[in-house]
């Protein structure tokens, strides 16, 4: 048996796995770099491009003066004011309608739920003008005094607000087992308001400070809908004063896309941290 074995013809071991595998592998790895640094230039070139536009002067080298010349408009600071009081209301005013909203939905019917979540996308398939021209009429017949109102942007800016906000605020709720909070809370004699408030609130923190911020971003992003219904918001504003200072926009313009990126990151901070909070 040893010389049979002995006779057999020696041959190298070579690995399973065929070489042009490896190859393929590296090509790969090249072809997503190559994809990701173009993605990088696209996404972060016109926000460079701005910077520099915005913060430089032909023969002066850095400088405020664009900017602050923006805001020599008189109507500069109401605009900014009005902007960040319709985020505020907005942002309230979606918080009451969609989370005991959603929490209902999810708590007694789940078909429901998942219809309502079909039905919330429909905002991103409705042009401005079609939105605008439909709520105009509305208003003209119940509160024709309302339309010149500031105010009669937030109910619009909830609905524009609507996809990402139900999301933000589904998954929180998706997350906990609603049936045993109020079934627990119940035995124990707390009301279903009560138990909305001290038990089920608590939990959904995180989803709602994103869904707020996501809602903040878009109002201070959203121009069609103040421009339609004439209304001097801060996005109208960086529209109007850019046709005189482009330099001066540019730089405002970057400033608006970094605090747009700032709401974000507080959006992933936030939910890293409470994630290894409750994981300790």
């Amino acid at each position: 048996m040893a010389q049979q074995l002995a006779s057999l013809p020696s041959s190298p071991i070579t690995s399973s796995v065929p070489k042009n595998s490896q190859f393929k592998g590296g090509k790969t790895n090249w072809v997503v770099t190559i994809i990701f640094v173009i993605a990088l230039i696209f996404f972060f070139g016109p926000w460079v491009a701005a910077a520099v536009f915005g913060f430089t002067r032909p023969g002066d080298g850095f400088t405020f003066e664009p900017l602050l010349s923006a805001f020599e408009n008189p109507r500069a600071m109401s605009a900014v004011i009005d902007t960040l009081l319709l985020a505020l209301a907005t942002t309230l005013m979606m918080l009451v309608l969609l989370v005991p909203t959603i929490v209902f939905l999810n708590l007694t019917s789940l078909k429901l739920a998942r219809i309502a979540e079909l039905l919330s996308v429909l905002p991103l398939v409705i042009p401005a003008v079609a939105l605008v021209s439909g709520v105009s009429e509305f208003y003209q017949v119940v509160a024709p005094s309302f339309l010149v109102s500031k105010w009669s942007l937030v109910p619009l800016y909830v609905v524009v607000a609507l996809p990402l906000c139900y999301r933000a605020i589904d998954a929180g709720v998706k997350a906990l087992d609603l049936k045993t909070m109020f079934a627990a809370s119940s035995s124990l004699g707390a009301t279903s308001m009560q138990t909305l408030f001290n038990v089920v609130l608590p939990n959904l923190r995180v989803s709602m400070l994103s869904a707020s911020l996501l809602s903040i971003a878009m109002t201070l992003g959203e121009f069609a809908i103040a421009s339609l219904l004439l209304h001097y918001t801060f996005p109208v504003f960086i529209v109007e004063v850019s046709r005189g200072n482009p330099r001066g926009i540019a730089a405002l313009s970057f400033i608006t896309i970094l605090i747009t990126w700032a709401l974000m990151a507080s959006i992933s901070a936030i939910a890293k941290f409470d994630s290894s909070r409750k994981e300790n």
